[in-house]
């Protein structure tokens, strides 16, 4: 698509400049460049003689009709990065300010398990009964590591045995959402689950073999025999799934409640926000500190008990942070 594109408006040469740079530094950049070329057809319309001027950046940045939130979102990340690439090569550029979002308040709001739920969770699935399709080995160790890591469940089942390091109890996250590879510890628990399902499954194996490998051909398991799976298990313990719109819960909300009880944790522990905030947007491979700030409002609903320490942290740190209720499901 995008890559066998050329540029053809009158920031053609400095869009192309940045595509080529953001390729050197090894990013993939794929949507991000197919709004480059979105501008660069936009620009066609304006006068650049001086730069990036305000005119387009607005027109590029202008919310659709049929735009989601996080849409108009990217728009406003990649027309930010583009002027600061000019100016930082002495081309003028109207630099626009991430307020300009329009805030929708979107009516996805992820489901948080409480901790009874999860106790729950983990009952139905250490009592599945031996099968010859391994699910009694599979579903407790799969979700131990979904609940005990915060991780996405393409990271999950994208892991290689190379990728899984017991000797520092550290998964290694290959290529994942933002263009990241990051390094998850996980606890003594998470681990012994795991080497038991290793000692069962791969007594033998190879460095590139999936961790959580298919039982049919070399693939791993499919996210959605995963997710279709999750929600019998939800229906075992009582909690009805309404589905993405209607709030979940969906297996994605694992993730969103390993955050919440991360950060109710730290907080009950006494670790500062200025160290837990950073801590978990790094682990979680957040691409900004809001993202994960998020869960702060969440973190309140969830631990009322916590609201005064919450709204500290918001007036101290966050004061124009919203919960804003657009998630992408591989947030």
């Amino acid at each position: 698509m995008s890559k066998n594109k050329t540029y053809s408006g009158p920031l053609a040469v400095y869009l192309t400049s940045f595509i080529n740079e953001k390729h050197f530094l090894g990013f993939k950049y794929e949507e991000p460049e197919r709004l480059t070329h979105e501008l660069d057809e936009l620009s066609k319309g304006f006068d650049c003689a001086e730069g990036l001027p305000k005119e387009l950046v607005m027109e590029f940045v202008k919310r659709k009709p049929n735009w989601h939130q996080s849409t108009q979102e990217q728009h406003v990340t990649v027309v930010r990065a583009i002027a600061e690439y000019l100016i930082n090569h002495d081309v003028p550029a109207h630099m626009i300010d991430r307020t300009i979002v329009t805030r929708l308040n979107e009516d996805f709001k992820p489901y948080i398990f409480n901790h009874r739920e999860i106790t729950d969770i983990f009952s139905v699935v250490d009592s599945i009964a031996p099968n010859s399709v391994h699910s009694h080995l599979f579903y407790p160790v799969l979700l131990i590591v979904q609940y005990g890591c915060g991780l996405r469940i393409s990271e999950t089942l994208n892991m290689r045995m190379i990728d899984v390091n017991f000797d520092e109890n550290v998964f290694h996250i290959i290529n994942a959402k933002n263009n990241k590879d990051r390094d998850i510890p996980f606890s003594e628990s998470v681990g012994e689950y795991c080497k038991w399902y290793k000692n069962k499954i791969h007594p033998v194996y190879n460095k590139d073999d999936y961790f959580f490998q298919s039982r049919w051909g070399d693939g791993h398991y499919e996210k959605g025999a995963v997710e279709h799976y999750f929600k019998d298990i939800l229906f075992k313990i009582g909690i009805p799934h309404g589905g993405r719109k209607n709030g979940g819960p969906h297996l994605h909300c694992l993730r969103h409640t390993y955050c919440v009880h991360s950060l109710e944790h730290m907080l009950r522990n006494g670790i500062p926000h200025q160290s837990a905030l950073p801590l978990l947007c790094t682990y979680m491979g957040h691409s900004t500190l809001s993202a994960t700030g998020r869960y702060l409002k969440l973190t309140a609903e969830a631990f009322p008990d916590l609201i005064s320490q919450i709204e500290l942290i918001y007036n101290e740190m966050l004061p124009d942070l919203e919960v804003r209720m657009s998630y992408e499901e591989t947030d």
